[in-house]
């Protein structure tokens, strides 16, 4: 029986949450990724454009893009209260500069709460817990209708490679089909920007991630 590559989470408990994030710590191969979402949020949008952030967790992404851009306005969402107080403590420096939203990002319509316009959507290790790829083009379908135009999506988020000797839970899955995603609810420009730590043989959980980008032209 092949093993299958994936993470059971418990984002509502407190202890956890708390345990999580500090085994989250991002690493320098997981700090590559956060400085390609900046610098391509430094190529997109203004100083003190509007950035969102779905599945903000304990808010080290934030808090490196808050630090990076000191006149961004940033919206955090979540559904797990937990991860909003962690992120809350971590962030208190940014507290004028950042507005918090618990929501399931299936369930509810996230993007009503937000004031536009939105120049950048934003999510790391996320929305793979989503559970199932049409529960992941939903979220890239309300990030269509959350961003302005020229405004730009990033997601970092675990894959199944293309040449995977495993199983994969149903919510990691492969880069093409990120792309047929992001163009068919609406996106006319989407790409893959980068791969880390790829690992085929024997993968964690942890491992095999990519960097998307997709603009909007409506």
């Amino acid at each position: 029986m092949k093993q299958v590559i994936g993470a059971q989470h418990e984002f509502h408990d407190k202890d956890f949450v708390t345990a999580w994030a500090e085994r989250f710590v991002p690493t320098p191969e997981r700090l590559k990724l956060f400085n390609v979402i900046l610098s391509e949020l430094n190529s997109h949008i203004s100083p003190d454009g509007c950035v969102v952030e779905l599945g903000i967790g304990p808010g080290y992404l934030a808090q490196h893009i808050l630090r990076a851009m000191p006149a961004l306005q940033y919206y955090g969402v979540d559904f797990s209260a937990p991860m909003l107080v962690i992120a809350r403590r971590r962030l208190s420096a940014h507290a004028d500069r950042i507005t918090y939203i618990q929501a399931d990002l299936v369930k509810d319509d996230w993007w009503t709460e937000i004031p536009k316009p939105v120049n950048a959507i934003v999510s790391t290790w996320s929305l793979h817990d989503l559970g199932s790829q049409q529960n992941v083009e939903k979220v890239y379908d309300g990030c269509l209708r959350t961003l302005e135009k020229s405004g730009v999506l990033l997601n970092g988020d675990f894959i199944k490679p293309d040449k995977a000797l495993h199983e994969f839970e149903p919510g990691r899955f492969e880069i093409a089909n990120h792309i047929e995603m992001l163009q068919r609810v609406g996106f006319n420009n989407a790409e893959c920007l980068l791969v880390l730590e790829e690992e085929i043989t024997s993968p964690t959980s942890a491992q095999n991630y990519a960097c998307f980008k997709a603009v909007v032209d409506k």
